[in-house]
């Protein structure tokens, strides 16, 4: 009896031991931070997947104005291409499939061997361009239309302006900067780049000149027609411009 009584005690010590080593593990894995967002996606064509052993392990297809983050492995398959910009020092990279590349902290690094070339065309954007583009994940969360990483559209009501849309001196002298900056990258940008758009609407964002935005827009959906993505904003950007002419 009494060893039938040990056994029992200690078949239910290692029950709870194995519980809360369970327990433990997955708080860990709960608690692991994602890794930090060091770009976007600025342009994207054919098939491509991506995973990070951090996040997402199960490989999802990448979409435009998707934000990277260090470690996302992408794979892009014959035809494909996939253009990106690092936040940190403006790095345009534009990869052509086929291309396995990891994202690091401010380049990309090939991977596959010899069967899969590793080198990607390279602009180096200026320091207000790359502050530009930092925005747009942003203005991509106000409009609801944010790829957050795991290839989700998030939607909803569009939010009311709650700023003013007359901008101080310093505002206008930004906005100023960040127009020269576009006409500049405009002529060095190829004709299916919109990189340049994309770096003057983050500025114009900021300060919530809509009517400027609305111009930009329809000259990057000249340049990319299929673009779903700059359409909804589009549709976005009307709706807050008829909220701040009601105020």
């Amino acid at each position: 009896m009494k060893f039938l009584y040990k056994n029992i005690s200690s078949a239910l010590r290692l029950l709870i031991l194995l519980s809360l080593t369970i327990l433990f593990m997955e708080g860990s894995v709960k608690a692991q931070p994602l890794p930090p967002d060091v770009g976007i996606v600025t342009q994207f064509s054919g098939e491509a997947t991506y995973w990070n052993e951090g996040y997402q392990k199960t490989p999802e297809k990448a979409q435009v104005f998707m934000k990277i983050r260090l470690g996302d492995y992408f794979k892009i398959a014959v035809g494909g291409m996939i253009q990106l910009v690092y936040f940190q020092n403006g790095r345009q990279e534009t990869w052509k499939g086929l291309v396995s590349f990891i994202v690091g902290d401010v380049q990309s690094r090939g991977e596959g061997g010899r069967e899969l070339p590793g080198q990607p065309e390279v602009v180096i954007l200026s320091t207000e361009a790359s502050q530009g583009m930092r925005r747009i994940p942003v203005l991509l969360r106000r409009a609801r239309l944010s790829r957050s990483g795991g290839g989700v559209m998030l939607r909803g009501t569009p939010e009311a302006s709650q700023k003013s849309i007359v901008p101080t001196k310093e505002e206008r002298a930004e906005i100023a900067m960040a127009k020269e900056d576009y006409q500049k990258l405009r002529k060095q940008a190829k004709p299916n780049d919109i990189t340049p758009e994309l770096t003057l609407l983050g500025v114009l964002a900021d300060y919530e000149q809509y009517g400027e935005m609305e111009k930009i827009i329809k000259d990057a959906i000249k340049i990319q027609p299929d673009n779903q993505v700059l359409r909804e904003l589009d549709e976005w950007v009307k709706t807050q411009k008829r909220s701040q002419l009601k105020k």
